[in-house]
C-alpha cells in the first residue's frame, strides 16, 4: 500500500571485457534478498564507513547553469561557473517523494538543482502518466565515446553515440541519474517505462571523453529542451600522473572535475587498482575499495556510493560492500539476456546488468545481434 500511494501520489505530483560468474550472481541474489524485506523503506542517508573522511558542508558541490559546456579542448583551462543558490521552490517546497532525492544528494556531495526543479519533476510525472511505471530498465555500459573491442564487435564513435542519444530523446526517453537508480532498484522511486541508464568506465585513456560527451549533451539539450545524463565511474588508481603516457599533472582529475561541474554526470567508483574480485580476500577488497572511495571524495568532493565491477565481475560479499556505503554495484551479464534488465526492487541491487549499446555495426554483442531499436523494443516486452 505504501508503495502504491508513492506511484500515485509521484504522477498526480507531475512532480570490462569477462563476463559476471552465474554462480556469483547466484550468491548475490541470495544475499540481497533476504536484506530486501528492511530495505524496501530505504534510508537514503546512509553512514559512510568510518575510514572515510565526510567533507564539511562548505564542500557540498553544486551544478552549473546549463549555459556553459564543458571546454572542447581538454588542455583548456574550464571557468568555473558561479551557482546560484537552490531556490526556496525548488527545495524547501519540494513534494515528499522528492525529500529522499535531495537527502541522497546532499550526502553525496553535490545537488543538482535541475533534477529537482518543477519543470523536471513535471515532466518526469508526465512521462510516468504517458508511458506507465517501468518494470525494468536497460542500462548500458560505455567505455567513453569513442572505442572499438572485440574486432569492432563493442564499439563508438563520437557521431554515432550523438545520434543514438538523439534518438532516445526523440522517442521520449528518460535518463536517469545514479541517484533515481538507487531509488527504483530499492523500491521509493519509480520511474517511466521509457527510462534509461547510460554508465562509462573510465581509463586513464578514456577520461578526455568526457568532453566530447558532454559537449554532445549540450548541444541535444540545446535542441530539444532535454538534459541527458550518464553516470561516470572511473579506475581511481589510474588517474594519476605517468609522464609520457597519460595523466599530465592533474589533468585527469580535473577532466572528471569538469564533468561533475557540467551538471550531465552523477558518479561512482571503478575500484583503485581494477583487480578481479572473485579472486580476492575480504581485506584486499575492503581496502581497495575504501581506497577509491577516499580519492573520489578528496579529489572531487564526492560520497559515491554505487560501483562498476573490474571484468563485470561481482563479489559475493554483499553485507561487507554495504557496511562500506555502496548500494548499487554493476556487472555485465547477471541474469538470463533474455532478462538482463535492472530491475524494480531488483533482487540482486549490488550485481546488476548492463548491455552494450550497437557497434558502429549498427548492432550490438550484448544482445548479440541486435539493433538499437530491437534492443528497445526487448526491454520493453
Amino acid at each position: 500500500m505504501i508503495i502504491a500511494g508513492l506511484l500515485v501520489s509521484l504522477i498526480l505530483l507531475s512532480g570490462c571485457g569477462r563476463l559476471a560468474l552465474q554462480q556469483i550472481y547466484n550468491v548475490t541474489q541470495t544475499a540481497a534478498s533476504a536484506l530486501s524485506t528492511a530495505q524496501t523503506l530505504f534510508n537514503p542517508n546512509l553512514p559512510l564507513a568510518a575510514t572515510i573522511t565526510p567533507p564539511t558542508p562548505t564542500e557540498a558541490l553544486s551544478s552549473p547553469t546549463l549555459s556553459e559546456p564543458l571546454p572542447a579542448d581538454p588542455t583548456a583551462t574550464a571557468t568555473a561557473t558561479t551557482v546560484p543558490s537552490p531556490t526556496v521552490d525548488s527545495l524547501e517546497n519540494l513534494p515528499e517523494q522528492w525529500t529522499p532525492i535531495l537527502q541522497r544528494m546532499q550526502s553525496y556531495g553535490q545537488v543538482q538543482e535541475y533534477h529537482l526543479s518543477h519543470d523536471y519533476r513535471t515532466r518526469l510525472g508526465g512521462l510516468i502518466e504517458a508511458q506507465g511505471i517501468a518494470r525494468q530498465i536497460l542500462s548500458l555500459e560505455l567505455h567513453g565515446d569513442n572505442y572499438s573491442m572485440f574486432e569492432e564487435r563493442y564499439s563508438l564513435t563520437p557521431e554515432i553515440f550523438y545520434s543514438q542519444v538523439e534518438y532516445l530523446i526523440t522517442e521520449g526517453y528518460h535518463f536517469a541519474t545514479i541517484h533515481e537508480v538507487e531509488g527504483f532498484v530499492y523500491g521509493w522511486f519509480p520511474l517511466p517505462a521509457k527510462t534509461v541508464i547510460l554508465t562509462t568506465d573510465i581509463s586513464s585513456q578514456t577520461v578526455n571523453s568526457l568532453y566530447s560527451i558532454a559537449q554532445t549533451f549540450t548541444a541535444l539539450e540545446q535542441q530539444y529542451g532535454i538534459k541527458p545524463h550518464m553516470i561516470v565511474y572511473p579506475w581511481t588508481g589510474d588517474m594519476v600522473e605517468r609522464p609520457g603516457i597519460a595523466c599530465d599533472g592533474d589533468s585527469c582529475w580535473q577532466a572528471l572535475r569538469d564533468a561533475r561541474d557540467s551538471g550531465f554526470f552523477t558518479f561512482g567508483a571503478h575500484s583503485q587498482t581494477h583487480p578481479d574480485f572473485s579472486t580476492v580476500g575480504f581485506e584486499q577488497l575492503e581496502t581497495d575499495w575504501m581506497t577509491s572511495k577516499q580519492a573520489m571524495l578528496n579529489n572531487l568532493g564526492l560520497n559515491v556510493y554505487s560501483l562498476a565491477w573490474p571484468f563485470e565481475v561481482c563479489s559475493a560479499d554483499t553485507q561487507a560492500m554495504l557496511d562500506m556505503g555502496f548500494t548499487i554495484g554493476w556487472g555485465g551479464v547477471t541474469k538470463a539476456m533474455t532478462d538482463n534488465y535492472t530491475a524494480w526492487q531488483d533482487p540482486a541491487p549490488l550485481c546488476l546488468p548492463r548491455m552494450f549499446p550497437p557497434a558502429i555495426s549498427g548492432v550490438s554483442m550484448r544482445p548479440d545481434g541486435l539493433t538499437w531499436q530491437q534492443m528497445l523494443d526487448e526491454v520493453a516486452q
